[in-house]
């Protein structure tokens, strides 16, 4: 029989993971996604926005932890705690290197961190883990394409596809444990698709600020062939809306779950090829 989205998450079990990926930041090119400076500040900027999201998701969680009686959902949200930690230390080496090629990338995580502060003060808890299960859910459709769409990931420097692949792995093990810590403390419909409303725009219109200014900062941001290598990849190759359309929509059913999204056998695929870690 079918195993249930629900009972798919209560089975799922992950470790963190300190990786040993054998290259130095600066080994790499300036343009280390298909040559292509769109492509690449692209991913730069998700970067740098990266970092302090997962620091609020991580405080959204410890937030609620003390209600969930669920001991392994208790679990969950620990390996869930060290891999985010891990994430973040990551994303930071990576802005300071960013930085050394004249991107402001630690100043963007300094602006995020003065909000997340803001937000933690005075957003309720419960909006704030709600913003979290929908940034999530943003995270998790994006790993899926790194993990299915080989055009995704064309040209990619194939070090750095590494490190991007492994952070999609870990963001997909993990993808259902704020929804579920959300559920379990009595979160509703309204509010977590009102969130998802509100985290979209606001998720895209600071992703492009910041690549703008990565752009401005390499004299490219008025360059007609960046904006159409832009237009091709958002609607062409790889598509990038139009791949992950139908799985963000489906976050707007009341009755979603991600591992409706069921990609478990991308994570044994990547198990079965990886021992390069230390388990923490």
């Amino acid at each position: 029989m079918k195993k249930s989205a629900r009972e798919i998450s209560a089975e799922v079990t992950f470790p963190g993971r300190k990786m040993d990926f054998g290259f130095e930041f600066k080994d790499l090119p300036r343009y280390w996604n298909d040559n292509d400076p769109f492509k690449t500040h692209f991913m730069n900027a998700l970067s740098c926005l990266f970092l302090e999201g997962e620091r609020m998701f991580i405080d959204a969680v410890r937030d609620h932890q003390h209600l969930i009686t669920d001991p392994r959902l208790q679990e969950q949200i620990k390996s869930f705690i060290k891999q985010e930690a891990i994430h973040g230390h990551e994303h930071h080496q990576f802005s300071k290197y960013l930085d050394s090629l004249g991107y402001p990338a630690t100043k963007v995580e300094a602006f995020e961190r003065k909000e997340k502060v803001w937000m933690k003060k005075w957003m309720p808890a419960r909006r704030r883990l709600a913003i979290t299960c929908a940034v999530e859910h943003f995270t998790a459709i994006l790993a899926h394409q790194v993990l299915t769409n080989p055009e995704a990931t064309e040209g990619m420097d194939p070090r750095f596809k590494e490190m991007w692949t492994w952070h999609a792995i870990e963001e997909t093990e993990h993808k259902a444990v704020c929804f579920d810590a959300y559920e379990a403390t009595g979160g509703k419909y309204f509010m977590r698709v009102f969130a998802m409303f509100n985290v979209t725009w606001m998720f895209l219109l600071r992703a492009t600020i910041v690549q703008c200014i990565f752009l401005w900062k390499d004299g490219k941001l008025f360059s007609p062939s960046v904006w159409k290598s832009g237009f091709s990849f958002y609607w062409k190759k790889p598509g990038l809306i139009r791949s992950v359309w139908n799985d963000y929509k489906d976050y707007y059913r009341r009755d979603f779950h991600p591992w409706d999204h069921d990609n478990r056998e991308e994570l044994g695929k990547w198990q079965a090829g990886h021992e390069n870690y230390k388990v923490v």
